[in-house]
């Protein structure tokens, strides 16, 4: 059966004739995706074409591969030159008329593409070792033509094709399609090309036609967009823009490089909408072919056109859940560590974590996957790993959400991982060993804070400068191991994630829609919780400096100096209260789960300007502020009892849980507290 010479892209599904990339755009088509409509000139015509003019490609293939490097360079550049120089008139015109039965305009601009049989397989796909010719008159495809043949017998593809031990010479079909006039055009990957994640999208793109952006000459914006199971794109991982002075484009006179406005530089080249596009098409041809594909692809004025695909090879897909696949949040981080914090509090951070938290749902029984971790530094600042406290969470059988908002709040997951729950017996048991550990926080918490604030005299500087090295050393690394034993934050986190696990359950039910406003409201007013009481402590002050003129009048001076408080408030009211104060919250600090931050007591006028800013704007008393939360507080509880009518069993566990909430509220801030004590005692051990 003679082999055509000429094929239409649909039916270039042999890869022996029509080449690599042929065989793609024919499965791309098959699958319904949009193409630019063209021509292939198969390996057929390659072959005869050469064979007419003497020109034997398996024989001198061979003979070239066993030269010596020197005499190889000049036998391939003789190669080349009678390729260049075979004449193949009537195969253009063949093309030619292929062409013209598109129905394009005579003065259409053309893209001449190489589809070589080792080129774009699941093997290898040689991608950059050949020639693309962009923006091609049709007058001149038959040098274009020529030029793709001759591009098989360069130095670099047989160097390649020898480390594959590939030793059969290739042949080389060519793709001839229209020019798509991008506006934006890349390189979109249906799975990560570098961690392997099928639920990630990659994708690189620059304004124009993306042939910059292949060849390596421009560096393209990239986004990685994340991807649910089915496919559809879930929201915009990453995207990191960069400069872009001029794009390529086409036209009837060939191709142009134009300059970019300066308004458009820094600006996206893709919006989220055309992201989402991109991402979802990358997934159904990956679908289609039934493998993870590089595609090519370009924005024109109507619509998204794919001009490429090959598959994606060498990357290795993880077999389980890594750190680049989970969801990472600031969260609370964002008020205990707003700056950026020092080496040694991020160390002390991490192993914290681990330590004290992660190894707690490692004992209930949890299944946390290898190499995951609860905290990762980007860019110098603490994340949160939110994946992963979603799926401990939930193998306990909780509500994650509820737990997002005790680490403080932020959005939801947007890729929400397979969980698999604790069966019946470990659940039992997990719920055993958090109960003893909640009792134990409320049994031993007073006692272990009072050992925490302790601490900061044993470790206080006067009384360790003096010790000798030998008197030094034990105290030291007596210190890190302290902790063991004493931590209570899980068990504090464990009591309130069960009263508002069940109140999650019954409240919506019992007080409808606005049950989180009516609990909120309850907890007000709480005076032993220690964050309230600080507050309140700063009210007093305020109320003593507006009844005390000196006090008044140094707040409101002109040219204030805060660093004189001390000689400037001599034997007044607020000088001795101010000076409690600090005793009593002085290891406190903005920033504070930063070790080397400064404390309160190192740096008292910045409570001072709080209390001056407080003075100025007239801020309520200590009694308006203890008034108005027990206002609110009474009032959402008597709306709670109207809405709990008169059913006693619904009444009773309320004001178990109210009670307990309450309970647990206090002894985590308490412990948030005394934790300060212990760094402070840390820093100066």
């Amino acid at each position: 059966m003679t082999r055509p010479f000429i094929l239409p892209p649909p039916q270039c599904t042999d890869l022996d004739l029509a080449g690599g990339k042929a065989v793609g755009l024919a499965q791309l088509i098959a699958g319904g995706f949009s193409v630019p409509h063209g021509i292939c000139l198969t390996t057929e015509a390659y072959r005869q074409n050469l064979h007419i003019s003497g020109f034997i490609d398996h024989e001198m293939w061979p003979t070239v591969c066993r030269l010596h490097a020197s005499e190889r360079i000049s036998a391939l550049a003789r190669c080349q030159d009678r390729i260049k120089g075979i004449e193949i008139s009537q195969l253009a015109g063949q093309g030619q008329t292929a062409l013209e039965t598109l129905r394009r305009s005579p003065s259409e601009r053309w893209a001449v593409r190489s589809s070589a049989t080792n080129e774009d397989t699941t093997q290898t796909n040689f991608a950059g070792l050949y020639r693309t010719h962009l923006g091609v008159a049709l007058s001149d495809i038959e040098t274009a033509i020529k030029d793709l043949w001759a591009s098989l017998w360069e130095e670099r593809v047989i160097n390649y094709m020898a480390q594959q031990n590939r030793l059969t010479p290739p042949r080389m079909a060519v793709v001839i399609q229209p020019m798509v006039a991008a506006q934006t055009a890349g390189v979109m990957y249906s799975i990560h090309p570098v961690t392997g994640r099928r639920n990630q999208v990659m994708i690189n793109a620059i304004p124009g036609l993306a042939a910059p952006l292949v060849d390596g000459t421009v560096t393209p914006d990239q986004c990685v967009v994340d991807v649910a199971s089915d496919g559809e794109p879930t929201r915009v991982r990453t995207r990191v823009l960069t400069e872009k002075s001029q794009q390529l484009s086409v036209s009837h006179e060939g191709l142009r490089t134009d300059p970019l406005e300066a308004g458009t530089q820094h600006r996206s080249s893709l919006t989220d909408s055309q992201l989402f596009c991109l991402a979802r098409t990358a997934k159904q041809v990956e679908q289609a072919l039934r493998r993870p594909m590089d595609i090519e692809w370009a924005f024109d004025s109507q619509q998204l056109w794919l001009v490429q695909a090959r598959p994606i090879t060498n990357v290795h897909t993880p077999d389980g859940l890594t750190n680049d696949d989970c969801e990472w949040s600031r969260t609370n981080f964002k008020e205990t560590l707003p700056e950026l914090p020092s080496p040694l509090s991020l160390s002390f951070l991490e192993q914290f974590m681990d330590r004290y938290i992660l190894a707690h749902y490692r004992r209930l029984g949890c299944r946390i996957p290898d190499g995951l971790t609860s905290v990762r530094i980007l860019q110098g600042r603490p994340y949160l790993n939110v994946t992963l406290f979603h799926m401990v969470v939930a193998q306990l059988g909780g509500d994650p959400s509820m737990n997002a908002e005790q680490m403080g709040g932020g959005e939801p997951l947007q890729t929400v991982p397979p969980v698999m729950p604790l069966n019946g017996s470990a659940l039992v048991r997990a719920g055993w060993l958090m109960w003893v550990e909640m009792r134990r926080v409320e049994r031993s918490g007073p006692r272990l804070f009072q050992e925490m604030k302790e601490l900061v005299a044993t470790y206080a500087r006067a009384r360790i400068l003096p010790l000798t090295i030998d008197e030094l050393v034990p105290k030291l690394n007596a210190l890190s191991p302290w902790l063991e034993g004493r931590e209570v934050t899980f068990g504090i986190a464990g009591g309130v994630g069960q009263c508002l696990e069940i109140f999650r359950h019954v409240l919506p039910h019992w007080l409808g829609p606005e049950w989180r406003e009516l609990l909120n409201a309850a907890l007000q007013g709480q005076g032993t919780v220690i964050s309230a009481q600080q507050i309140l402590r700063l009210a007093e002050l305020t109320d003593i400096a507006r009844d005390e003129p000196k006090a008044g009048a140094f707040l409101t001076s002109e040219g204030w100096e805060p660093s004189t408080f001390r000689s400037a408030l001599t034997d007044t009211k607020f000088l001795h209260v101010f000076t409690a104060y600090l005793e009593d919250y002085g290891h406190r600090g903005v920033g504070e789960s930063d070790v080397m931050s400064p404390r309160l007591a190192e740096n008292p006028e910045a409570i001072l300007t709080m209390l001056r800013t407080q003075f100025v704007s007239d801020s309520p008393s200590r009694t308006a502020l203890l008034a108005r939360q027990e206002k609110t507080r009474v009032a959402a509880l008597a709306q709670i009892k109207e809405r709990l009518g008169w059913r006693f069993d619904k009444r009773v566990i309320f004001s178990w849980c109210h009670r307990r909430l309450c309970r647990f509220f206090a002894l985590r801030e308490a412990n948030r507290h005394h934790l300060m004590y212990y760094l402070t005692a840390l820093v100066s051990g």
